[in-house]
């Protein structure tokens, strides 16, 4: 398939349309758009993996599917984020059947691989602690999962501020073990670490008014 700027820029219009949830998308020719412009290197790795991404979480008819479709005819071993994009549609039973283990070996793969970039480590992190902290596909265990939201913090990945400041302020089901919670200070020093996520800020400015 020849590479023309019309091609392109319906791709780049297909791709708004589903940021925008927008019903008049037709997915399954966005999904053939994408298989051909990877099959011509047009787009990047990690285009893919944000396309994907958008289609697992993306609210359209027939979207998910498509996204862990994509992953498995790329081929998610091609590159890291690839192997996140499929590992976040394993745990959270995305677009086909769950598969906590595998969904988990992959995350901690990507967590050791210090070729991935740092931000990408931290959502495999983030990830990570999710599932601990929910007991999703594991027994749940909070100590794991401060440690790697706060892990998924230190990588880059700022919004796992957000539950973290939560468990800080009593907010999960129970405290990991030592700590006593709530704990404003140590909340407040959470949220800010999320920089501009718009979570964090409302829940700094809910403890700003509750010091007053």
């Amino acid at each position: 398939m020849s590479v023309d700027s019309s091609w392109l820029g319906q791709i780049e219009r297909e791709w708004a349309q589903l940021r925008q949830a927008d019903p008049a998308l037709d997915v399954e020719k966005f999904f053939r758009h994408i298989v051909s412009a990877n099959k011509v290197g047009f787009l990047s790795l990690e285009s893919i993996a944000a396309i994907a991404n958008g289609l697992l979480t993306s609210p359209l008819s027939g979207a998910p599917y498509l996204g862990r479709r994509l992953l498995e005819r790329v081929g998610p071993d091609r590159h890291p984020s690839l192997r996140v994009a499929l590992a976040l549609s394993l745990v959270t039973e995305s677009g086909g059947p769950a598969d906590y283990e595998g969904g988990h070996v992959i995350l901690g793969d990507v967590l050791k691989d210090y070729t991935a970039s740092d931000p990408l480590r931290g959502m495999a992190a983030a990830a990570l602690a999710d599932s601990a902290r929910l007991g999703r596909g594991m027994d749940a265990d909070l100590d794991m999962a401060k440690d790697m939201y706060s892990t998924a913090l230190e990588l880059g990945y700022r919004s796992a501020a957000y539950n973290l400041g939560l468990h800080w302020e009593g907010y999960w089901d129970r405290s990991a073990p030592g700590d006593v919670v709530p704990d404003s200070t140590k909340a407040a020093q959470a949220y800010k670490r999320g920089g501009s996520n718009a979570e964090c800020a409302a829940r700094l400015d809910v403890l700003r008014t509750r010091s007053r």
